[in-house]
């Protein structure tokens, strides 16, 4: 019975919670679920900061979310979405386990999670000009505009470790129809990270991105993230093998 129990206090949050800041939203019908914090210093910004990049994380993504509860755990249940996260680096994991709190039902995040983000948010603001550049970089790959550039423009939006300017411009019909099948989606405040990677004699410092995005594969969507890197100035998808 206390499962059936949780399940109906699920339904009752859902229905007040959308007046609150610590919510977020997930399945196909953008159910709320509050967000509950193990780090209890954490200031009302930063909890707010964190809740509205997980937000972006499950707008696209998160609807392929359910909720699993269960009974005698350490846990209430636990968020499941069957692929890992596009939005995160691959060695950072998105929140998954539901708590009970006074409150009810939450999504718990972790310190350890929380602390990632704070420093995430101020490296964000050291690098407060690429980070403002890379939604509006998403947001032109994602539009129709891009599949219409001319060739002799694609140079601005790809690099190419084996492929010179000249090279891209020549397969620019195949790149761009390689690159648009993809749909991308704004990337998530824990998908920047700079790396020894890249052009250039300092490549430690290169910044790089990790843009969410799905593939189309039937009536199912593949998700997976593509990588940009911050060039001279531009975000550009790039491909560059290690050695």
């Amino acid at each position: 019975m206390k499962k059936q129990a949780t399940l109906v206090t699920l339904a009752l949050c859902s229905a007040v919670c959308f007046g609150q800041s610590n919510v977020v939203y997930y399945g196909a019908n953008s159910n709320a679920l509050n967000v509950t914090f193990a780090d209890v210093t954490l200031t009302a910004a930063a909890k707010s900061n964190i809740v509205a990049d997980l937000r972006i994380c499950l707008s696209e993504w998160g609807k392929e979310a359910e909720l699993r509860l269960w009974d005698d755990e350490d846990t209430a249940g636990y968020l499941y979405i069957a692929s890992t996260s596009p939005h995160y680096l691959r060695d950072i994991e998105f929140p998954e386990d539901i708590v009970e709190t006074p409150n009810g039902i939450a999504l718990l995040i972790t310190k350890e999670l929380s602390d990632t983000y704070t420093k995430a948010f101020a490296f964000a603001a050291a690098n407060a000009k690429a980070f403002a550049a890379a939604n509006a970089f998403v947001a032109f790959v994602s539009s129709t505009n891009f599949a219409n550039i001319p060739p002799q423009k694609l140079p601005d939006y790809l690099l190419c470790k084996d492929e010179t300017p000249a090279q891209i411009i020549a397969r620019a019909k195949d790149n761009i129809a390689e690159l648009g099948h993809q749909t991308y989606y704004p990337p998530s405040v824990l998908g920047f990270r700079r790396i020894p990677l890249g052009p250039g004699i300092f490549s430690n410092s290169n910044l790089w991105m990790r843009i969410p995005c799905s593939s189309p594969v039937g009536n199912w969507k593949n998700w997976s993230g593509y990588p940009a890197i911050w060039h001279k100035g531009k975000w550009k998808f790039c491909f560059w093998d290690e050695e």
